[in-house]
C-alpha cells in the first residue's frame, strides 16, 4: 500500500513539474512606442513605423505645442507596417507637435526652418502690376483650385518613386524668396525647369488626371491626383495631351512646355501639393525613394 502511494505521488510530482517547464503559446503583438521625426518647411519625409493597428488607413491628429492649430495626415497601416508621407508648410514657423491614433500618443514631431535662399529677378512692369480685370480672373481661379485640391483617392495610385520630369537645370528652385526689381516680395513655390516651347512633359508618378486648364498666372496645366492627398502640377504649357479623369502612368507625356501664363521666357514649372501645402518636388522624390526602398 504505501509502495503505491508513493509511486502516486512520485506521478503526480513529475505531471506537476512538465505543467511547469511547458512554455504557455500567447499571441505576440508588436508594442507601440513614440517615435521621434523631423519635417523642414516646404519639405516632405516618409515614416515608417511598427504597429498592432489593424490593416487599412487611419488619420493622425497631431497637437501643436506653441498653437492652438491642429494637423492631421493619413497613415497606411499594412502587415503591422504603419506608412505615411509629411508635408511641412513652407510658412509654418518652429514646432513641436505630438500625434495620435485613435488616442494614442505615437510620434513627437518637429519643425524645423529650411535655410531657403533669396533670388532677385528683373522683370517689366506688367508682370508686376495686375489690372482689376486680371485680379477678378486670379480670384476666381483660385476658388476653382481649392475645389481641384479637395478630393483626392483614399489609396496610393502609384507602386514606384516618383521622378523629377525633365532632367534639365534648375532656373529657379522651390522656396526662393523672390525680389521683384528691388520691390515686390514672394515665394516661389515649385521648381522651374529650363525647356524650350515644344519639349514634351512626362508626369512624375502613375496618377488621375483631375483639372486641365488655363489660368492667368499658370497658364495652360495639368493637376494629377496620385492618391492619400499627393498632387503634383505642371504649368505654362503650350499644349494639353491629356483629358481630365483618365488614369496616366509614370513617364506619360502630359502636353508640351511653353510659355503661357504670367512669365517671361518658356519654361516647365513642376509643382507639388500634399495634405494643401505646396512643397518642394525634389523631397517627394526623395520621400518615395525611401518609400519603396523599404518595401523590397
Amino acid at each position: 500500500m504505501l509502495r503505491h502511494l508513493l509511486i502516486s505521488a512520485l506521478v503526480v510530482s513529475c505531471a506537476s513539474s512538465q505543467q511547469e517547464i511547458t512554455p504557455i503559446k500567447k499571441e505576440i503583438k508588436v508594442t507601440e512606442k513614440v517615435h521621434v521625426k523631423e519635417v523642414f518647411t516646404g519639405k516632405v519625409t516618409f515614416l515608417e513605423f511598427d504597429t498592432d493597428l489593424e490593416n487599412g488607413q487611419y488619420e493622425a491628429s497631431c497637437k501643436s505645442l506653441k498653437s492652438k492649430k491642429d494637423y492631421t495626415f493619413k497613415v497606411t497601416v499594412k502587415n503591422q507596417k504603419a506608412q505615411a508621407y509629411l508635408a511641412e508648410n513652407y510658412f509654418s514657423q518652429k514646432d513641436k507637435r505630438e500625434c495620435f491614433i485613435k488616442n494614442k500618443k505615437f510620434l513627437d514631431l518637429v519643425v524645423s526652418l529650411f535655410p531657403y535662399k533669396k533670388e532677385r529677378l528683373n522683370v517689366s512692369k506688367k508682370h508686376i502690376d495686375i489690372s482689376k480685370k486680371d485680379l477678378a480672373r486670379h480670384l476666381k481661379e483660385k476658388k476653382i483650385r481649392a475645389k481641384v485640391y479637395s478630393k483626392s483617392a483614399n489609396y496610393f495610385l502609384f507602386d514606384e518613386p516618383f521622378r523629377v520630369p525633365l532632367n534639365s537645370y534648375i532656373t529657379s528652385h522651390y522656396g526662393n524668396q523672390r525680389i521683384f526689381n528691388n520691390k515686390k516680395r514672394a515665394q516661389h513655390l515649385g521648381n522651374d525647369l529650363r525647356a524650350a516651347v515644344g519639349v514634351p512633359i512626362p508626369v512624375s508618378n502613375r496618377g488621375r488626371v483631375v483639372f486641365t486648364g488655363d489660368w492667368f498666372f499658370s497658364g495652360k496645366l495639368v493637376v494629377v491626383d496620385h492618391g492619400m492627398n499627393i498632387f503634383t502640377n505642371y504649368m505654362h504649357l503650350s499644349k494639353i495631351l491629356v483629358t481630365e479623369g483618365s488614369i496616366i502612368n509614370k513617364g506619360d507625356i502630359v502636353g508640351l512646355a511653353g510659355k503661357t501664363g504670367r512669365v517671361s521666357g518658356p519654361h516647365l514649372h513642376w509643382g507639388a501639393k500634399i495634405y494643401g501645402h505646396n512643397v518642394d518636388g525634389f523631397s517627394l522624390v526623395k520621400a518615395s525613394e525611401r518609400h519603396f526602398k523599404s518595401t523590397k
